[in-house]
């Protein structure tokens, strides 16, 4: 009865949470869209240049070495285990090496400071004053927030997914309210940078209050264990290199544009990697939600049909949300960019299609990296990304002169092919999956589906343009409609059908109240 009360909870917070998440994606998303140029427009470009040089510099720094990953992994483990005793053991570990990261961080911190004007030579006096100031500021906000990090990976260990992304919810929203009420009375930039620090230290204080009154995570600090620290260093080392890959893929490529290519094809490619981010962050929504789950199925007495199970559950449903977003962009993105940017921009389209079309394997196979995680076997995620990530920069410098931006697409797109071939044998080989089977219960089986909705949705975009935003919202929502009704009637099973109903419902009840 116990185990049957705290699945329920667990699939509450699992189907609450992703709708948080998704929420919390379009707040972003419409805040990077019209909010940010209008902060930008109220306090200069030179101010948000110096706001965000300021972030950036300080965010190079702050890297925690795959510890807060640690954290969500060993804690779930110990859960399941039922051995509470050493989730404070290994708090008490993590804790204390969060404080010589602290340090260390503040040491780099005081040397940056000390030579801002050699390293910002550009920069004029009253800049570097004020870029000075900027970063004191949101340097002490980050030393006192840095062993804060756990607290998200202590809520997700424990399945606080629904508290975990209102709290990301109110940060933003609160952020963006406060800020604009700053900015009318007359506030600058110093203002904006006082209203993230304080609604950040807000969000910590409420997850704090959640883990403490939520969850039975308590802290020993006295307590000390090498092996376990060579446990825990071990996992984050590679956690950190799978981090540092999967960034390096996109945030070198401007540079190697810039430099082969030149500046325009650098900015064609900022709006293609934009559009992928959005793509993907729709599509990665419920990443993490599955680690508790995943721990306790990886310890049960069928291991591989209940992993396979989950992963072919999660799968189909990550495929139902990532499907709709990678067709909707494919037939609607020529139209979406022209109404957006102007003429003149298909190349972003194309550059985007090839980097997001790899998507519809790749984010359905998520409870395949998880049991990586879950198993600490993450050693082989992070070869196939140093490997894959190698490919990419070659296959760029080669391609990039001649095709520029498209080049750089075509590079991404090749890398993360290859990247989905390697980790499906590492899925069948390592994990011991049938991915045969997961291929066919997923894809195969929602095929007809995703190619029809395609081929309606592209006959719909070509013979009627659109000369407005309400034209194109209405055809996307018939692109919608009719993929929702392929689904229903041609591959979503009883229990995804219950869920969609579900979902529908609990949104109404809420909108009524």
């Amino acid at each position: 009865m116990r185990n049957n009360s705290k699945n329920i909870s667990s699939n509450w917070q699992i189907k609450a949470g992703a709708i948080m998440s998704y929420i919390g994606i379009i707040v972003n998303m419409i805040a990077g869209m019209v909010y940010t140029p209008w902060i930008i427009r109220n306090i200069g470009q030179s101010g948000y240049g110096l706001f965000t040089l300021a972030s950036s510099l300080i965010s190079m720094f702050m890297v925690d070495f795959g510890i807060s990953a640690a954290v969500s992994k060993f804690l779930a483990q110990y859960i399941t285990r039922g051995e509470n005793e050493r989730i404070g053991n290994f708090l008490g570990i993590v804790y204390k090496l969060y404080l010589i990261l602290d340090i260390i961080i503040l040491a780099i911190f005081s040397v940056v400071y000390l030579n801002v004007e050699s390293i910002y030579a550009n920069l004029s006096a009253d800049e570097i004053a004020t870029f000075k100031v900027i970063f004191i500021i949101i340097a002490v906000y980050n030393l006192i927030a840095f062993p804060f990090i756990t607290l998200s990976g202590i809520l997700t260990a424990y399945e606080k997914f629904f508290q975990l992304k209102l709290c990301n919810i109110i940060n933003k929203i609160g952020t963006v309210i406060s800020t604009i009420i700053a900015l009318l009375l007359g506030g600058g930039l110093f203002a904006l940078v006082f209203i993230n620090v304080f609604w950040n230290l807000i969000t910590i204080g409420i997850k704090l209050w959640i883990v403490l009154r939520d969850t039975s995570a308590e802290v020993n600090f006295s307590y000390w264990n090498k092996a376990e620290l060579k446990e825990l260093f071990s996992f984050s080392v590679w956690a950190t290199v799978i981090s540092i890959m999967s960034r390096l893929v996109f945030n070198i490529m401007p540079s190697i544009l810039a430099a082969v290519s030149g500046a325009k094809a650098a900015a064609l490619f900022g709006i293609a990697s934009t559009l992928e981010g959005y793509v993907f962050t729709f599509s990665d929504a419920i990443n993490g939600m599955f680690l508790p789950r995943t721990v306790r199925v990886s310890y049960s007495s069928e291991r591989e049909k209940n992993l396979l199970g989950l992963m072919i559950r999660v799968g189909r449903i990550n495929l139902s949300i990532v499907g709709l977003i990678v067709i909707g962009f494919g037939v609607a993105g020529v139209e979406f960019i022209r109404l957006w940017l102007g003429e003149g921009y298909t190349v972003v389209y194309i550059c985007t299609m090839i980097m997001i079309l790899p998507d519809l394997i790749y984010c359905p196979q998520q409870i395949g990296r998880t049991t990586l995680i879950a198993e600490n076997k993450i050693n082989y995620q992070a070869y196939i990304y140093i490997f894959v990530c190698i490919i990419n920069i070659v296959v760029a410098l080669l391609l990039s002169p001649k095709l520029g931006v498209l080049g750089a697409g075509i590079a991404i797109g090749t890398t993360y092919t290859l990247r989905l071939i390697l980790m499906t044998f590492v899925f069948h080989k390592v994990l011991k999956l049938n991915m045969k089977k997961f291929f066919y219960e997923c894809h195969v089986k929602m095929f007809i589906p995703l190619v029809g909705t395609t081929v309606i949705g592209a006959f719909l975009f070509l013979f009627t343009a659109s000369k407005g935003w309400i034209v194109f919202f209405c055809k996307c929502g018939i692109v919608v409609i009719v993929y929702a009704i392929l689904m229903w009637f041609m591959a979503w099973n009883k229990s995804e059908k219950e869920l969609v109903l579900g979902t529908v419902k609990s949104l109404q009840r809420k909108i009524a109240k």
